[in-house]
């Protein structure tokens, strides 16, 4: 895959690509799977779930263990989106390849083949760019300065990070131009205002020099 290929290829072939080569965290990929199960429960397919995103998140944060969601999943959920949803928070290393069988349809197995291929069409475009903002671009690697760690940006990173504040990304923009930060990708990333943000943002990780 080419630099090319990599910011215009559907989601699937990303994530294909990531498993083979870029070797990610077990957290980042926990991260990656909260952000697709909070995608999930906006779609109408998974309209009757439960929200579970956020306790992949804490998964993923050390606050609550694997054996914990599993316990809930077993006591609570029994709509299939609820499964597949905690299934998709559950998997860490195999995550990868369980976002590909969803982007590939399989929820909708048992729907015609037209409305299979349409349906992951769409999750598919809809999932790229929150999959573009945890995983950045392996074809430039973040390199952070750390005298832009000034201690405005510090604390600005983290209430983002903490509250899931990412309508503050445009200012920690300025902060880290006031700190010295002349980066275009990690400015303009974080001053598209068009762009989901996610737990696990590439930008914010580098900040908080997070794996």
């Amino acid at each position: 895959m080419t630099e090319a290929e990599w910011l215009t290829l559907n989601a699937g072939l990303m994530l294909r690509y990531v498993e083979r080569t870029c070797n990610p965290s077990v957290r980042k990929l926990r991260l990656l799977a909260a952000a697709y199960a909070r995608f999930l429960e906006t779609q109408p397919e998974y309209a009757d779930s439960k929200p579970v995103a956020h306790l992949g998140e804490e998964v993923a944060e050390g606050r609550r263990t694997l054996e914990e969601l599993w316990d809930q999943r077993e006591r609570g959920w029994g709509y299939e989106g609820d499964w597949a949803i905690a299934n998709l928070v559950l998997a860490g290393d195999r995550i990868g390849s369980l976002i590909r069988n969803h982007l590939s349809g399989c929820r909708y197995r048992n729907e015609d083949t037209v409305a299979k291929e349409v349906a992951a069409q769409r999750h598919c475009a809809a999932f790229r760019p929150c999959l573009l903002c945890i995983l950045g671009n392996p074809f430039r690697p973040a390199v952070f300065d750390p005298a832009w760690r000034t201690s405005d940006v510090l604390a600005l990173t983290r209430g983002i990070y903490d509250d899931r504040a990412f309508d503050r990304m445009p200012i920690l923009a300025d902060a880290l131009q006031d700190a010295g930060c002349a980066d275009e990708d990690v400015l303009n990333h974080c001053r598209d205002r068009n762009a989901p943000h996610a737990r696990g943002c590439w930008v914010v990780d580098c900040i908080l020099d997070k794996g």
